[in-house]
């Protein structure tokens, strides 16, 4: 009789627990379900900008003007932008007439001419018009319109979408391409189309455990508060980095492209990790999580490493920007010299 009992009780407890991994599951599905809808229903096909858009670029200018310098010299000049949708994409920029663009309105607001063509095969990057390259970016409507339906079934969606803050940051991570490639247009064209690196070390025990320590050392330089502190640990993740590199016996072009990527991603995550300081959002809150973000497999931990490299370098020269677009600059090799003079 008790044996009989304890078993009812048992299966009670499991269903139990079953029926709320059930209620869970239906929870997230819903949940998910319904911000898709609310998500899908944004306005994302309008054949001119709307005032909230209008208003978030003004945000980017207002930022560029009030703090691009100290992003990267220059920075703040760098404003023609375009911004697009699932139909448009508009370009926003000083000039009054563009080959291939129609003009549409002289934005009193953003004090630009706005200009439009159609969609055909818009990039959220830097973009080759007329000669110059331009940040791209898509509005974000339709960036979270985006970010909605490119989650599984039971992913909240709340956790990707983009917040004004984020938003802002965004479409700066694009303008630094623009300006990576205004300064050094071999270099960034050499290396834009970089995807999937050192993808054949995934599986690679050691290569993962490494690069996370190397990860570690530099989320510990960054709340380091002593400089000693700062190069210590700086120093480690250079020990530790050339340590990877030689016992994984990497090509010199893999190592090349570690450094190249680090060069155009991470700088662009940098200027979006400032950038985006004040976002509630949860992907903003994220980029700061170094060690976690590096366990991906996958190129983002590339612009993590960068960004996290570039950060350590503010903490000890003030002057490491300065030679950012010679063809030979990489961040590790002047945290390395920073490193041997302190």
């Amino acid at each position: 009789m008790k044996k009989n009992k304890k078993y009812k009780m048992l299966k009670r407890i499991i269903l139990s627990i079953f029926g709320i991994m059930l209620l869970g599951i239906f929870g997230l599905i819903l949940n998910n379900r319904i911000l898709a809808v609310k998500y899908n229903n944004l306005s994302a096909d309008e054949d001119t900008l709307a005032s909230s858009e209008v208003s978030a670029v003004k945000g980017v200018y207002d930022y560029l003007n009030e703090d691009g310098t100290d992003l990267f010299n220059g920075f703040k000049g760098n404003t023609d932008l375009i911004i697009f949708n699932d139909k448009y994409e508009f370009l926003i920029c000083d000039d009054n007439s563009e080959a291939g663009w129609e003009l549409i309105e002289n934005n009193a607001v953003l004090n630009k001419s706005v200009y439009r063509r159609n969609a055909d095969n818009p990039q959220a990057f830097a973009v080759h018009v007329n000669g110059e390259w331009v940040g791209s970016m898509s509005t974000k409507n339709t960036f979270n319109k985006t970010m909605a339906n490119s989650v599984p079934l039971f992913f909240p969606i709340q956790a990707v979408i983009a917040d004004d803050e984020q938003y802002k940051a965004l479409v700066i991570h694009e303008m630094v391409h623009a300006y990576e490639a205004e300064n050094n247009s071999e270099r960034f064209g050499r290396i834009k189309r970089l995807h999937n690196i050192c993808e054949n070390y995934y599986d690679d025990k050691f290569f993962n455990e490494m690069i996370v320590l190397e990860a570690s050392y530099l989320e510990k330089a960054i709340s380091a508060e002593k400089n000693e502190e700062v190069v210590e640990y700086a120093k480690k993740f250079i020990e530790t980095r050339d340590r990877r590199r030689a016992d994984c016996k990497m090509s010199t072009t893999e190592i090349q492209n570690e450094v190249d990527f680090e060069w155009l991603e991470g700088l662009a995550r940098y200027a979006e990790f400032k950038a985006s300081a004040d976002s509630k959002s949860l992907v903003a809150r994220n980029l700061g999580d170094i060690d976690r973000k590096v366990k991906i497999k996958a190129d983002d931990r590339y612009y993590t490493l960068g960004m996290a490299q570039a950060l350590v370098l503010d903490k000890l020269n003030n002057d490491w920007k300065k030679d950012l677009f010679t063809d030979d600059f990489s961040m590790e090799e002047f945290l390395k010299t920073v490193c041997e003079v302190n």
